[in-house]
């Protein structure tokens, strides 16, 4: 390295102050202009992304489960639909017989049975964690699936209570009975099987169906008028005790949901 003395310094500094390009205003105006530019914009679209979390959240929850339509595979509704069908049919069929009153306790039984894989899709299939990094979590999907397939139940009940009276006679609210009782216990089982088997929830909820449909219709064979002997304050009773369990049971499995314990959860992450 050369020694530099202070006279050498005077003289590189008086040459190189005369030699200095002049500073162009006009053009360093623009530069600071263009930086400011640059730094406001980080915080144009941290307000942006703000305002739109905020409308998310606004978002109604009505809307969403609308939503939720388009991620229910369009084979639950057909399969729904063909339960109806298959429901009038048999009923017609049977005729006058108590034994359509029993396809009606059958179908309600099924009718749980197939809405139970959309509604436990969510619940079964590991996607707890990241659903709760979501606007809605897995509690609110899985709430929104049992409000959807809720009022498609409410839709095929309120046909069978209309139309099987009038195809094979009989009282429409002893109808609602047959549909209404069995269908909230078979539901407060499912919601119990899929809170206690440790994601096999759907396959637990099909094999009680299988067993429940085969009760049914066993005990209707083997005690061909015992239905109709139980008295209405009986019936009555038992679809109270039935809803009231459903809804224990709906409950738990939502706290256990918003609780993070999905069957599937992983291990907590190491923060």
């Amino acid at each position: 390295m050369i020694p530099i003395d202070a006279s050498m310094k005077e003289r590189l500094r008086t040459y190189y102050k005369k030699n200095d390009a002049p500073v162009d205003e006009a053009a360093k105006a623009r530069v600071v202009a263009m930086v400011a530019r640059e730094t406001a914009r980080p915080s144009a679209e941290s307000r942006a992304r703000s305002a739109s979390s905020v409308r998310l959240e606004a978002t109604p929850f009505w809307r969403f489960i609308a939503g939720q339509l388009r991620f229910v595979n369009p084979l639950a509704w057909a399969a729904q639909a063909a339960l109806l069908a298959g429901m009038l049919l048999m009923a017609s069929a049977c005729g006058e017989s108590e034994s359509s009153l029993l396809v009606v306790m059958i179908t309600a039984v099924l009718s749980v049975a197939i809405a139970m894989p959309p509604v436990l899709k969510s619940f079964e299939n590991n996607v707890a964690e990241l659903e709760a990094s979501c606007c809605h979590n897995s509690a609110q999907v899985l709430v929104s699936r049992l409000v959807l397939f809720g009022l498609a139940d409410v839709l095929w009940m309120s046909v069978a209570v209309c139309l099987v009276p009038t195809i094979v006679g009989g009282d429409p609210f002893n109808v609602f009975l047959y549909a209404a009782t069995p269908f909230f216990a078979f539901c407060a089982i499912c919601f119990y099987l899929a809170r206690v088997t440790h994601g096999r929830g759907v396959k637990a909820c099909m094999a009680a169906a299988i067993c429940a449909v085969a009760a049914i219709w066993a005990s209707g064979t083997l005690i061909p008028h015992w239905y109709a002997d139980v008295s209405l304050a009986v019936w009555l009773l038992a679809l109270l005790a039935a809803l009231a369990l459903s809804a224990v049971e709906a409950k738990r499995l939502v706290s256990q949901v918003t609780q993070g314990s999905t069957p599937h959860m992983a291990h907590p992450a190491v923060s």
